[in-house]
């Protein structure tokens, strides 16, 4: 038996160490490859994972076998991983390897990955059944007004550096609507709405010298006002869920402190708002899921009257909402009391929903703005692929098909937005059919680019290491926030609002925000920072979320994972990646790690059997 036992450490110990030198072997590849190009430092998060998966190896969690799922799931979920990263390389740098040796490096990775996802299985296992930790700290209540006023206040200084608001290129066509050209539904219309009557108001308040920066000014304390709130009823819900008292507490510092929160409360951009409901309704969700059947009046109003303003918020947001619904009904589909409850709550939220919209839009007497393009980013990208790489090879009929649809040119193919592959794309009935046989009929040809063209449009939700998002969208506005408009729209601006000036007071504090936010960011610098402000990053941790609770047997809690897998499902078919798009995801999935791993008692260090 001694024998056996020595013989198998042997053999654990030769597989560990041949994992680790052939990771490090192809690590150091790149890192050669990555100096040659002179961008080492975009891979902070690479030598950051290779250090996490180098000490799982040491901790010899490629032989941990109580981590939720069969060794060949695993395998297989460690290769999908580790192949989607080294794809991400090879997209990023093209040339830079050849396929045989993309295709070793995931063989080579894949143990290093391996080894990562066990360790952390079985830390997501321990964490979430820490019945015992979830006890003692369940009940607990936080101060509302206490942490809306930290919160409020930390946004006070992002506030004073952009005084009166952080006007980005996206308030342009609202303020349009509002100024010139009339409402439309195009954005949200209770948005426009919103920074409508700010700017009204600021007009009725007497000693402001200038009426359109206290209409900004008035919009950007309402919004912090709104998104403070929202943070302080999550930070309340954690306490009461026992969630550990310090990440409670770090929670609230983040929300008001971290530079992304902060400006985006002062951003006039539609996303922000709808990102802090989301996240509060991530919270209802849990709570819908785990708690009673019968939760009361009270909670049922709060749920449907957030629903509504969910809605409200963004246009797309009601496709991810049914589909909620739907896994939802079907979950408590047994307990017909309560199946006739969530039934009838969630059709009274959209009736009502129905209605505000349809009196708000009566109202202001809002045009429709909702175009058929904006739903065919996939489509346009794809075919823009193939006509620009196989242009010689597409037959006469293909060119008819494409010009009937954009014209005498070719469309526009910029592979990390589809804003101009579409642009000039009629919504008429005849077109769309003409683009849609069109799109088949090329699909059926050039499989491998489709795929390519819908990977690349969203590399930013599954590449870590991407800077595709920050850098390669929009020519005038790069960075992590997009935070400024084109230059050659200067003057319309000043047109739209007169009143509208930046102050210059605050320099120091712009410059800092500036390389937190705009074309030089410097926390790219800082791996951990790196990883936690990568969109990837979330949409991984989202995945991880929905494999513990599936590990744990515990369905009811992929309940409000639900509303975000759908709504992610609506940004990858949508124009591109951007961080306010995917800035909801980010507060959601943060706020349900936090309640299915935050309680975790951390003084236990024993390792499962191998």
């Amino acid at each position: 038996m001694e024998s056996i036992t020595k013989n198998k450490a042997a053999r654990e110990l030769a597989l560990t160490g041949t994992s680790a030198v052939l990771a490090l072997a192809c690590a150091g590849r790149i890192f050669l490859l990555l100096h040659a190009q002179g961008s080492v430092y975009t891979m902070g998060i690479f030598p950051l994972a290779l250090f996490f998966g180098l000490y799982c190896l040491w901790k010899r969690a490629l032989f941990f076998e109580e981590v939720f799922f069969h060794a060949a799931v695993r395998i297989l979920l460690a290769a999908c991983f580790a192949a989607l990263q080294v794809l991400g390389f090879v997209f990023s740098h093209p040339g830079a390897a050849s396929a045989p040796e993309a295709v070793l490096w995931v063989v080579c990775f894949t143990p290093l990955t391996f080894a990562g996802q066990n360790m952390l299985f079985f830390l997501a296992k321990r964490a979430a059944g820490n019945d015992a930790a979830r006890q003692r700290g369940a009940g607990r209540k936080g101060s509302f007004p206490g942490a809306f006023a930290l919160i409020f206040g930390g946004f006070c200084i992002p506030f004073a550096t952009y005084y009166p608001a952080i006007m980005a290129y996206d308030v342009i066509p609202q303020l349009d609507q509002i100024r010139v050209s009339g409402l439309t539904t195009h954005h949200p219309l209770i948005h426009t709405l919103m920074l409508k009557g700010c700017l009204e108001l600021g007009e009725l308040i007497p000693f402001f010298k200038n009426s359109d920066r206290a209409g900004l000014a008035m919009y950007s304390l309402l919004q912090m006002a709104v998104v403070a709130a929202c943070f302080a009823c999550v930070y309340c819900f954690l306490c009461r869920q026992g969630v550990s008292r310090w990440l409670c507490y770090a929670f609230v510092l983040c929300a008001a402190f971290f530079p992304t929160h902060g400006m985006l409360a002062v951003s006039v951009t539609k996303d922000t708002i709808y990102a802090a409901l989301t996240m509060v309704f991530t919270v209802f969700a849990y709570e819908l899921a785990a708690g009673e059947e019968n939760p009361g009046k009270g909670w049922l109003v709060r749920y449907g009257i957030l629903t509504v303003l969910l809605l409200l918020f963004r246009n797309n947001s009601v496709y991810a909402w049914i589909v909620y619904v739907i896994v939802v009904s079907f979950s408590v589909l047994r307990k017909k009391s309560f199946f006739r409850r969530v039934c009838i709550l969630h059709g009274a939220a959209f009736l009502l929903y129905l209605a505000v919209n349809t009196v708000m839009v009566q109202a202001v007497s809002a045009t429709s703005g909702t175009y058929a393009r904006e739903m065919l980013s996939v489509p346009a990208q794809q075919i823009a692929r193939v006509a620009q790489y196989h242009g010689e090879e597409l037959t006469q009929g293909d060119l008819e098909a494409i010009a009937a649809v954009w014209g005498e040119n070719l469309p526009e193919y910029v592979p990390a937005i589809a804003d101009r592959s579409k642009r000039d794309i009629a919504g008429d009935r005849e077109t769309l059919r003409i683009l849609a046989g069109e799109w088949v009929s090329l699909g059926l040809r050039y499989p491998g680019e489709y795929l390519q063209a819908f990977l690349l449009k969203n590399k930013g939700m599954w590449d870590l290491t991407d800077v595709t998002y920050l850098n390669d969208v929009y020519s005038y506005a790069k960075g992590y926030l997009q935070i400024t408009y084109p230059s050659d729209q200067q003057s319309y601006m000043e047109a739209l609002v007169p009143g509208y000036m930046r102050h210059q007071k605050l320099q120091p504090l712009q410059s800092l925000y500036r390389y937190f936010a705009a074309v030089d960011e410097l926390w790219r610098y800082c791996p951990p920072i790196a990883l936690v402000m990568q969109p990837a990053f979330y949409c991984y941790l989202l995945l991880f979320i929905c494999l513990c609770c599936i590990g744990m047997k515990k369905p009811m809690l992929l309940l409000p994972a639900v509303y975000l897998l759908a709504l992610a499902g609506t940004l990858l078919l949508g124009p591109c990646v951007l961080t306010r798009y995917m800035y909801p995801l980010m507060l959601s999935v943060t706020v349900l790690a936090l309640l299915l791993f935050g309680r975790a008692d951390t003084r236990s260090s024993q390792y499962p059997r191998r």
